[in-house]
């Protein structure tokens, strides 16, 4: 198993490509916190997991939040050997339509929420030497966005960034950071998208399909084995050739 023993924290773990993760990574050995802030739905899939997964509340736009959950896991399992922030949010507002509010809201929970959650488990695996983080920006980071608005765009184009920032600065302490830019997967997020704006997504495709939550769980795995031990500071595009940068 390619994370046997190994402890970590996933986030936005109640559905879509959180929920596929949680139950990979307890599948390929590890001890998960599923968290997510839907309570309900974070014991939900914890309990579906099995005895390896153990639920956890999360806000991760809430500094507090954050600290607390890095600090009960620690408190439950000694450790912290990865991070898998895949909490996030989506809007496909336009320019004219992006008021005061939907920006703070798009940026507070994809980017600065990206921030507090490493932040916040930094200090662990700095004592430990050893850690992996995987960030989630988004292919909309690439190419501004298509059916995510400008701001969102912006708020993963800011992942990618924060994750080479921690990168550099972490490495001497054997953790890597990395980030995945998946592109148009099933999920809560393209849940309301027309049938024709799937379809369309799905011509430009070259593998012919949208991505499945468990596509990006697999990367995400990669990422946090000792297979990508000598990988840090990278933006992994899963996108099935939707973009090839």
């Amino acid at each position: 198993m390619l994370i046997e023993g190994k402890v970590g924290i996933i986030t936005g773990a109640a559905s879509g490509m959180g929920r596929a993760a949680s139950g990979l990574f307890a599948r390929e050995g590890a001890r998960v916190v599923c968290a997510d802030v839907n309570a309900a739905g974070a014991a939900e899939i914890a309990k579906g997991v099995g005895d390896r997964a153990t639920a956890m509340q999360l806000d991760i736009a809430d500094r507090r939040s954050c600290e607390a959950v890095a600090r009960q896991t620690v408190e439950r399992f000694g450790r912290i050997d990865f991070l898998v922030n895949f909490g996030g949010i989506w809007d496909g507002r336009n320019i004219a339509e992006i008021e005061d509010e939907h920006w703070d809201r798009i940026l507070d929970v994809n980017l600065k929420g990206s921030f507090l959650i490493c932040q916040a488990v930094t200090p662990v695996m700095i004592r430990q030497k050893y850690g992996r983080m995987v960030l989630i920006g988004s292919i909309a980071a690439r190419v501004g966005g298509s059916m995510g608005g400008p701001h969102y765009a912006a708020s993963k184009g800011g992942v990618n960034s924060l994750a080479r920032a921690f990168a550099r600065r972490l490495g001497q302490h054997q953790i890597t950071v990395n980030s995945i830019n998946p592109g148009p997967v099933e999920s809560a997020m393209t849940a309301g998208w027309s049938p024709q704006a799937k379809a369309d997504f799905v011509r430009t495709i070259p593998l012919g399909r949208l991505g499945q939550p468990i596509d990006i769980a697999a990367a995400a795995l990669f990422l946090v084995s000792d297979l990508a031990s000598w990988i840090t500071g990278e933006t992994l595009d899963v996108n099935g050739g939707l973009y090839f940068g």
